[in-house]
């Protein structure tokens, strides 16, 4: 028979009770929780006494909706808070419990409990009646104590940590909930955003929030106005504070991944006081989800990923809806899964990544997208580190350096411009002829390695329009000014943007692509408006551009379509992407390649 934790009750009722306590659940109750998340109320047995002021904490309600936790079921009470009510009895948050016999394996209640009733209402010394006030003086001492004690069996509650004007006790982040009115926690800032602005016809605002952390669990912040020019400038990231006295309300769950039902709001009543002993605050916590998992995953849900970034592209500029330009940069993470996914960067992320030397990359809240396959997005609340101190980013450095660079990988994610889903292998030019590449329903999708061998330079400019997010061709009015249909507009000006016909060749094939504005001004060097003034003024200088370009290797990525004109039939094939070789990823790549033919 497994044996209980006899006079566990007793201590816990009291307040002194530690953790790692065997105790059997008696009964267990749903109680609604309003407009917020169910609570569970708890009865349990240390097989003396029984006690029915336990909870369960909201991030354990899975278990009991799971039936994980039923009757007669034996429990390991691993980690708990206690909450003093207004009328001084106690209520035990269970914060971490594992279930060691599950009621089939126990022969029905252990013992023969009695209810636990002494010790637990703690009034004044006087006796006093209970329709009757306590005096004034243990009023406010029950409202210094009205909080959660974080006791954890090793420390007794009158050592516990304190808020620097020793106002109250400092409780867990898991035990916060809207309906208490005093509390305190000491939390690490794990992430701190930019600060966002925006206007409507409300008016005008600003805002930025912050992810924190301690060892109970984690929570969103969210600043507004005067609280973003009063705390914005106090707050690092890395660093622990005291906050107390903000609002809390229910979580959006689709914009965050913060582990927490709730979210908080900081008011003109709320204080952050930064806490030199943060020695025993944990850092951020994460939980990855694999890369081959992200196919299985809804489209936008928040999740946190880690993997080393195989590539990176240049940052580009893109004008939003609302005129605002901004920063934005993809990259391409593998894992253990063999699987690639690519991730988008904003902003000052995407500005300062550095992808040299394929770095370990951890996001945490990332968005999953299924647009182009699946793919991920870093928003401002998200958190990314570069090689982070944690074990996940060593066993995945190891994997990476010992067998994971000569990988191609499978991408989850379509290539842009293109229809079908990414298996983007590495091809030589004669495989796309011989595999028949782009002949099915959907197009293809492949790397090589080739030279340019010639450029097609008549009609490879043209004039576009200068709208910022148009590039459709113009007419010449012959009056000095360009129409563009599209914009259906007038311009006094335009911009010249390249299409460029190009022959590229490896060791066993050759082939006709299609070049656009990006991969094109990549293979000849120059932009395109230094080719369109060319062009108009220097017609040598414009011919040896072309001439110089000759015979340079470069990595491309392609898309290839079988598309039909004028009842004619013809492979087109489109670069989506240039970029130099890596001659020690290509000499990896090689050797394995040949490693796999010898081993035939």
């Amino acid at each position: 028979m497994t044996e209980l934790s006899g006079g566990a009750i007793e201590a816990l009722a009291n307040g002194s009770g530690g953790n790692d306590t065997v105790l059997q659940m008696v009964n267990i109750r749903k109680i609604d929780g309003g407009s917020g998340p169910p609570r569970f109320r708890v009865m349990m047995s240390d097989g003396l006494h029984t006690l029915s002021s336990f909870m369960l904490s909201t991030q354990l309600n899975c278990m009991a909706e799971e039936n994980k936790l039923t009757p007669n079921c034996v429990c390991i009470l691993k980690r708990h808070v206690t909450n003093i009510l207004k009328d001084g009895r106690r209520v035990v948050i269970i914060l971490e419990i594992d279930v060691i016999k599950t009621a089939k394996e126990v022969a029905g209640r252990i013992g023969d409990p009695t209810p636990y009733t002494e010790g637990q209402i703690k009034g004044p010394q006087s006796a006093a009646v209970p329709e009757h006030r306590p005096p004034l003086v243990s009023q406010n001492k029950n409202d210094v104590n009205r909080g959660f004690n974080r006791d954890f069996g090793k420390k007794a509650p009158s050592v516990m940590p304190s808020t620097p004007g020793g106002s109250s006790k400092v409780v867990p982040i898991a035990s916060l909930n809207p309906y208490q009115s005093k509390w305190t926690i000491r939390a690490r800032v794990t992430n701190k955003s930019s600060i966002r602005t925006w206007s409507n016809s409300r008016g005008d605002g600003k805002l930025f929030s912050m992810e924190i952390v301690d060892e109970s669990g984690e929570i969103r912040v969210t600043g507004f106005n005067q609280e973003v020019e009063k705390f914005y400038s106090l707050i690092e990231a890395g660093k622990v504070y005291y906050i107390s006295k903000a609002s809390l309300k229910i979580a959006n769950k689709q914009y965050t991944s913060v582990k927490n039902d709730y979210e908080m709001t900081l008011n003109g009543e709320s204080s952050i006081i930064p806490c030199d002993d943060s020695g025993d605050v944990p850092m951020v916590q994460c939980n990855f989800v694999s890369i081959g998992d992200l196919e299985s995953r809804d489209a936008d849900a928040i999740i946190d990923v880690i993997g080393v970034c195989k590539s990176v592209d240049e940052v580009t500029r893109i004008t939003t809806k609302t005129n605002r330009e901004v920063s934005k940069r993809s990259l391409n993470l593998i894992d253990m899964s063999g699987k690639l996914v690519s991730v988008t960067l904003w902003g000052e992320e995407a500005e300062k990544f550095d992808g040299s030397g394929q770095p370990i990359v951890a996001i945490k809240g990332a968005k999953l997208s299924d647009f182009g396959g699946r793919s991920l997005s870093a928003s401002f609340s998200s958190t990314m580190m570069i090689n982070p101190d944690i074990p996940e980013a060593y066993k995945l450095r190891g994997w990476y350096d010992k067998e994971g660079y000569a990988m191609d990988g499978q991408s989850l994610t379509e290539v842009k411009g293109g229809g079908g889903r990414g298996n983007d292998t590495w091809k030589a030019l004669s495989d796309v002829k011989t595999e028949h590449l782009g002949h099915g329903d959907k197009a293809d999708y492949y790397t090589c390695i080739a030279t340019i061998v010639y450029l097609r330079k008549e009609n490879c400019l043209y004039q576009a329009c200068p709208s910022q997010d148009c590039n459709k061709k113009v007419v010449d009015q012959q009056n000095g000014m360009f129409r563009c249909e599209k914009c259906d507009k007038e311009f006094p000006n335009f911009k010249y943007r390249l299409i460029l016909s190009a022959n590229i060749a490896d060791y066993g094939d050759n082939q006709w692509v299609t070049c656009f504005q990006d991969s094109a001004e990549a293979i000849l060097g120059q932009n395109s408006a230094y080719m369109g003034q060319l062009k108009d003024s220097n017609e040598s200088a414009f011919d040896e551009v072309f001439q110089q370009a000759n015979f340079h290797t470069f990595v491309f990525r392609n898309r290839v379509k079988l598309e039909t004109y004028n009842d004619e039939s013809r492979i087109k094939a489109t670069v989506l992407d240039v970029k130099p070789v890596d001659h020690t990823d290509y000499s990896r790549r090689l050797i394995m390649n040949i490693r796999k033919l010898g081993a035939q």
